[in-house]
């Protein structure tokens, strides 16, 4: 493959990282009772404290409007590891990428059965596929992207991109990575690369602030960038606007204060407005002439941690950490901001994605 340097084999880096073939009382069971359908809903990602192994999955169902906890485990009797940290869907598979266990696990997301695993990764955080036979990972440690071929959980390689990687989005043929971490890095991180998909090569780049820690694509093909502005406050929190095709920023909103870190930019399913967390929720159209000063939901003496805009209802859904030990909540609100309820998950309640 064109552009990729092929891996050499990896170091298990973490307790309870173990291959497909291993018989480990901890690996999950590869015939487990069948249950039934989970419908539509979605999935709740507790990352679970770093190195306590005590991440678990949830999921809401809308049918039963119902929450349960700790289903991985319940349905394939085994851990889902340590730090949990996305998920990435496709077809009828949910991957689900646990960081410091450096593995990701595929499971059938109309059942949450397991189908099947790739391990030995370095740190990874997120994951996107590119076509069929083809996807990426980025990685907190590693100074480029991971390839593997999502249907056979085959490692395929490694992207170097000479700094550690977090958020990608696919445009067209590309990929805009960003680079949101200095751990592990002399370069400054304040750059998104951009990677030829179709020859696995980083082609291009784009200065942004430092860290820019998520990226979402609008209805008219724009590329968004938030970023906070670096761990110790280096640099004024921005917002940007670009254009994929040529690379040009065509808009730049800057946070009124240093000390600010905003995080977590999603959109819509119209993808015509954006909504981010900065302590408390912002909402600002694709359209608007300068950020957004007015909280749309107010966090109060919660701790939001994480957002999530439902694809269908716009219901927006804000998850409370509360402190970083305790099992946390989904609160639910209405697209006018008016809380609808509160659900219990676990600890330290991150990543939201829907089963549809």
């Amino acid at each position: 493959m064109k552009g990729l340097k092929i891996n050499k084999i990896y170091l298990v880096v973490a307790l309870g990282v173990f291959l497909l073939t291993g018989c480990s009382k901890n690996e999950p069971r590869d015939f487990p009772p069948l249950p039934g359908l989970l419908g539509n809903g979605f999935f709740v990602l507790n990352q679970g404290n770093f190195t306590s192994g005590n991440s678990s999955l949830s999921f809401f169902s809308e049918d039963s409007v119902k929450m349960t906890n700790n289903l991985f485990y319940k349905l394939n009797a085994a851990p889902l590891g340590d730090v949990a940290q996305s998920m990435c869907f496709y077809g009828d598979l949910a991957f689900i990428v646990v960081n410091n266990s450096g593995h990701i696990y595929a499971i059938d997301a109309k059942t949450g059965l397991f189908k099947r695993k790739i391990a030995q990764l370095q740190s990874p955080r997120n994951m996107l596929v590119v076509d069929a036979n083809k996807a990426y990972v980025s990685d907190f440690q590693e100074k480029g992207v991971f390839v593997f071929n999502p249907q056979t959980m085959q490692h395929l390689g490694l992207i170097e991109t000479g700094k550690t990687t977090e958020s990608m989005i696919l445009s067209g043929v590309e990929v805009f990575v960003a680079n949101w971490s200095n751990y592990n890095q002399t370069t400054k991180n304040n750059t998104i690369q951009i990677i030829d998909a179709s020859i696995d090569q980083v082609v291009d780049s784009i200065v942004v602030t430092k860290e820019p820690n998520s990226m979402v694509l609008d209805k008219n093909g724009k590329l968004w960038v938030l970023c906070s502005g670096g761990y110790l406050n280096e640099e004024t929190p921005a917002l940007y606007q670009i254009n994929p095709t040529n690379r040009q920023i065509l808009q730049k909103f800057d946070f009124p204060s240093l000390e600010m870190s905003p995080e977590q930019l999603t959109i819509n399913g119209k993808a015509d407005t954006l909504y981010f967390l900065n302590k408390d929720v912002y909402q600002m159209p694709i359209d608007a002439q300068s950020l957004t000063e007015i909280p749309f939901i107010e966090a109060g003496n919660r701790n939001f941690f994480t957002i999530a805009i439902h694809p269908h209802q716009s219901t927006v859904m804000v998850t409370d950490a509360i402190n970083y030990v305790q099992n946390g909540y989904v609160f639910r609100y209405r697209p006018n901001g008016i809380l609808i309820d509160s659900l219990k998950a676990g600890i330290i309640p991150g990543f939201i994605g829907f089963n549809y």
